[in-house]
């Protein structure tokens, strides 16, 4: 708890991935408690994902105001409080509410991120009405959202959404590499900071600019 105490704190200063000023205001808005936490704080202070940044402060403050388009979603967005984040959390909507195949997720994702307009209105209503996706030879009959349950106007809008979020959802596993590495700094920061500060400095020892950073 003291290392995410840390991070909360704002002293981001040689802390990996957390240095930046913005990134460390934010990181002071969310009050991170975990591992989950830090990977989507990672993957959200970018170009376009930004723009969600509030509603997921306000879900990581009270999670009971989270509000999920269809039950199926919650096991999906939980750890992220209702915000689509990640590359996978897009193929797992597609997987679930559709009935996408792993591999037809992938697919999908990669035509949305594509933003061609013809792809993205067969894959729509691919996702909504099913059907079977032109071109894929491998790719089975996709069952499609209302056919699986989900009100059409529900898909339509939560295809919308996957729009809006797809070309900038980050990819999962490697916000969680980044993430293993923040704590990993954040922890030798916090349990052996003299140690910890001289190795940083050491590594930087060339540059004057740097070396005054850390020392001040």
């Amino acid at each position: 708890p003291k290392v995410y105490e840390v991070i909360a704190s704002g002293d981001c200063e040689a802390i990996f991935q957390l240095e930046g000023g913005g990134i460390k205001k934010f990181m002071m808005q969310m009050q991170p408690s975990s591992l989950e936490d830090v990977m989507a704080g990672i993957s959200m202070y970018r170009p376009g994902p930004m723009q969600f940044l509030d509603d997921f402060l306000k879900g990581k403050r009270d999670p009971e105001s989270v509000h999920y388009d269809h039950p199926l979603l919650k096991g999906i967005l939980a750890t992220t409080y209702g915000c689509i984040v990640y590359q996978e959390q897009v193929m797992q909507i597609a997987q679930q509410i559709a009935g996408y195949s792993f591999g037809g997720a992938d697919v999908m994702r990669r035509a949305i991120a594509k933003k061609k307009e013809k792809i993205l209105q067969e894959q729509k209503k691919i996702f909504i009405e099913g059907g079977k996706p032109p071109g894929d030879r491998t790719e089975k009959q996709i069952e499609g959202a209302v056919a699986r349950g989900v009100p059409k106007e529900v898909a339509d809008a939560l295809f919308e959404r996957i729009l809006k979020f797809a070309q900038y959802a980050f990819n999962k596993s490697h916000a969680a590499a980044y993430a293993v590495l923040s704590y990993q700094t954040a922890y030798l920061k916090c349990y052996y900071p003299l140690h910890y500060i001289t190795a940083v400095i050491n590594d930087r020892i060339s540059n004057a600019d740097e070396v005054r950073h850390y020392i001040n």
